[in-house]
């Protein structure tokens, strides 16, 4: 499961979870898609809104930006 696939599992929209992290709904879309770099900072913001550890922010995160990659595999 990546960081989308978990937002979508919880039914939150990406406008929802961005403002309650206080960050653009362009900056969380890059963040799932792996477009951009996840910080600590980011990374223990994403683990206490979602209520679950780092370790596994940082795993959704890489196999986020692991999709991205293999969809390009295919193209």
């Amino acid at each position: 499961m990546n960081l989308r696939e978990l937002r979508y599992s919880k039914g939150l929209q990406r406008k929802f979870v961005a403002e309650h992290i206080n960050i653009s709904g362009k900056h969380l879309n890059d963040i799932e898609k792996g477009k951009v770099n996840l910080t600590d900072k980011m990374c223990k913001k994403l683990s206490k809104f979602y209520g679950i550890g780092e370790d596994e922010i940082k795993l959704m995160y890489l196999e986020g930006k692991n999709s991205k990659n293999e969809a390009k595999c295919f193209s």
